[in-house]
């Protein structure tokens, strides 16, 4: 018999972390009884890498494995360990990181564990770290450089296994444009995230998204995809959304996200979430 008879698994910003990088003490609430009434099935499905996501596991106290960086890992949040992973692997990030490098784009990696970034990125600044309320788990996870050159040369001798996701960040359109050239040759997902004054595209192996995070849960706990329940709010839990049959979008969600979830939920001000949680409660137990 599973041990789980159906599993929730929830996009964080914007989903249930608002503004401020908190979860509602309400939301919170609600749940964490969800949780206590069904042995903790629920979890977290989140573009964030596990080092930025994994306060907010420990914070709900989860217990199954966490899906993050877009979907590309599987990871244990009790002891940091890799379940499953669809990651680039160090050749084939090494091959974009040197061409990204030579066309002299702004690149960066984050990858689960670690971040290697220049020290003017915004994971660097302490004030930017307080008022995202980043609470860190992991030690030593930062790696900051001044040049380019030391980034470079910093991942090519200190990242001896996969790569998670390269991000390139783009002042203007034309470099915007030049990364997408650069990068036609390589089989890859590209997710474009628009900024004030600044476009940053993340880069993942090709068929990257929160569905083959989600399927490889439902495979990890022996579980059919249909048993897994989903929320979410933003265009890339796009993949999810279209894969699978239970999916719940927050009523703050993007159109697209509305147009294809199951039903439109109350919003995250209003603990979405949390409440339909407990109106599928006889689902879960």
């Amino acid at each position: 018999m599973n041990r789980y008879k159906k599993v929730a698994a929830s996009d964080l910003d914007g989903t249930i972390v608002k503004e401020g990088n908190i979860i509602a003490e309400s939301n919170k609430k609600l749940i964490s009884e969800f949780m206590l009434k069904t042995n903790n099935a629920f979890t977290i499905v989140t573009g964030r890498n596990y080092f930025s996501a994994v306060q907010h596991a420990v914070d709900l106290k989860i217990t199954l494995p966490i899906i993050t960086t877009n979907g590309t890992s599987l990871i244990d949040p009790i002891n940091h360990k890799y379940i499953d992973q669809h990651h680039f692997s160090n050749q084939q990030g090494n091959q974009i990181l040197d061409e990204l490098y030579n066309n002299k784009l702004n690149f960066y990696l984050l990858n689960d564990f670690e971040i290697f970034a220049l020290e003017t990125i915004h994971f660097a600044d302490k004030d930017h770290q307080e008022k995202f309320n980043f609470v860190n788990h992991l030690d030593d996870f930062a790696h900051f450089y001044k040049t380019t050159d030391d980034l470079y040369k910093a991942i090519k001798k200190n990242v001896k296994n996969t790569f998670t996701s390269l991000n390139v960040s783009c002042i203007t359109e034309d470099e915007v444009n030049k990364a997408y050239e650069v990068l036609k040759p390589f089989e890859v997902e590209i997710l474009r995230f628009d900024y004030e004054g600044r476009t940053t595209l993340e880069i993942y192996k090709k068929g990257a998204g929160k569905d083959w995070g989600l399927k490889a849960l439902a495979k990890h706990l022996n579980l059919n995809e249909d048993d897994l329940f989903v929320f979410g709010d933003e265009f890339n839990d796009y993949p999810m959304f279209k894969n699978f049959k239970n999916t719940y979008a927050v009523g703050n969600a993007i159109e697209g996200i509305k147009k294809l979830a199951k039903e439109v939920i109350l919003p995250i001000n209003e603990d979405g979430v949390g409440k339909k949680l407990h109106e599928l409660l006889t689902e879960f137990v």
